[in-house]
């Protein structure tokens, strides 16, 4: 099956020089709107929570309900007009987990329901309640957590009492109190533990959770006796307020909430920056195989092919301000592995067309190879549009992203094989040569591999 009749003698070097402009022109675009509009940042960029509910396998629920539930919870905890980006989703916990609930994933870019002003507020009742001396640091970002630094030691089972009755007097009833002694002690209990599984072989499961009942009964014990100075409180509102609104909503079709984990704004924006940094490693990885593969003369073109469908994808999500997220980056860089495999297509039957016509001009060598190879292009290019194109009108929330992110990136890896890669490589074989020539008329550059 042939879209190209063979034998055809299409001009795409003769008009190298527009699509030069055309692509220049895309380009800069795709810059601009970068520059002046940025990224619509999903909450793996921008930070947020992600939380897992789970529902009766029979339960019928609409995930626009959900939505609308979640959407409703954040504006009354927050007193915001605005409930800020949510996405539902369906949720699989994986082949290794066995489930018999249906999970759904909400994700929020809220992070915390704890204004500043209640963490001003909560700062100064903690100070007022532990004596002057009394530090208080609060988290920056992520968790709602206070870390509290007495000025003397002081029995942790009454500071726990003495720090839980300021939150609950202050409204907030769901926390959690924890000190530096009792991290040590859980941790010596772990390890204490291990080695006695360790060393008795295959022990009985009653057997193990006696021992970890009789571990927590001796902390417990010791906790009434021991001090400390530091200590950590950990606001948990937010998972527990939503899994009582969701109870009062859906009734005996919820279950639980199994998961909640925030992703704080900073780790958000290191995981964007590996992203970028990974997308960079692998086109640096790129332009090696085509330096080895072929000859120097062929990876500026590759590269600049590379980085052209890149910049142009980037810029098709700034200019629609759809979410970047996580997936569009493995979009990105399933991007370059497909469009450099087109353009190697094209550089290989331009070698070997340079090897059976050593003393044919260059341009009508590009443009033989890229006539013979054409048909073939096209085929693959409308196989892979297909499916993804499915996947972009058929598919929902991320992977319709990531379906989008292909179906650009498969058109401008095809457009960028033909017209930018390849004329990219006549421009600098004209270029060597010159330089050649003016050293030497009688040198003709080879490129063919040894």
């Amino acid at each position: 099956m042939e879209f190209i009749t063979p034998g055809s003698n299409w001009e795409f070097i003769g008009r190298r020089r527009i699509f030069f402009g055309l692509s220049a022109a895309m380009v800069l675009g795709a810059l601009l709107s970068v520059i002046v509009l940025g990224f619509n940042k999903g909450i793996d960029f921008k930070g947020g929570t992600k939380i897992v509910v789970a529902f009766k396998a029979d339960a019928d629920i609409d995930r626009a309900s959900l939505r609308t539930v979640l959407e409703d919870f954040i504006k009354k905890k927050t007193g915001a007009t605005d409930a800020g980006q949510i996405e539902v989703q369906d949720f699989d916990p994986g082949s290794g987990q066995q489930s018999t609930n249906r999970n759904y994933l909400l994700l929020t870019e809220i992070t915390s329901l704890v204004s500043d002003k209640d963490k001003t507020d909560l700062k100064a009742k903690i100070i007022a309640s532990m004596g002057e001396g009394t530090q208080v640091d609060v988290a920056k970002e992520g968790e709602d957590r206070f870390f509290i630094t007495l000025k003397d030691k002081a029995k942790v089972q009454q500071t726990y009492d003495k720090l839980g009755k300021v939150f609950v007097d202050a409204g907030f009833p769901k926390f959690k109190v924890s000190s530096d002694v009792q991290r040590q002690a859980e941790v010596d209990n772990y390890r204490a533990l291990q080695m006695f599984v360790g060393e008795e072989g295959d022990v009985a499961e009653d057997v193990i959770s006696q021992k970890e009942k009789n571990a927590k009964d001796k902390l417990a014990a010791e906790l009434k006796s021991r001090t400390d100075v530091r200590y950590t409180v950990a606001i948990q509102e937010f998972r527990d307020e939503l899994q009582k609104v969701m109870a009062e909503k859906y009734g005996d079709k919820f279950v639980a909430v199994q998961s909640s984990t925030t992703v704080a704004p900073s780790v958000a924006g290191d995981m964007l920056n590996q992203g970028l940094v990974a997308i960079i490693y692998a086109l640096l990885g790129i332009v090696i195989y085509i330096t080895i593969r072929f000859d120097v003369r062929y990876a500026p073109g590759a590269i600049i092919a590379l980085s052209h469908d890149v910049l142009i994808v980037v810029g098709c999500f700034s200019i629609a301000q759809i979410k970047f997220t996580m997936p569009i980056i493995a979009a990105v860089l399933t991007i370059a592995g497909y469009s450099i495999n087109d353009t190697i297509v094209v550089f290989d039957r331009i070698r070997e067309t340079i090897e059976k016509f050593p003393k044919a001009p260059m341009p009508a060598i590009i443009n033989h190879a890229i006539n013979n190879t054409l048909s073939r292009t096209i085929l693959t290019s409308l196989t892979t549009l297909v499916a993804v194109l499915s996947i972009f009108l058929l598919g929902g929330g991320l992977i319709r992203d990531f379906a989008f992110a292909m179906c650009v990136g498969v058109v401008v890896g095809t457009y960028s094989s033909i017209f930018v890669a390849s004329p990219l490589f006549l421009t600098l074989h004209n270029w060597f040569q010159s330089r050649s020539t003016d050293n030497d008329r009688s040198t003709v550059p080879s490129y063919a591999t040894t």
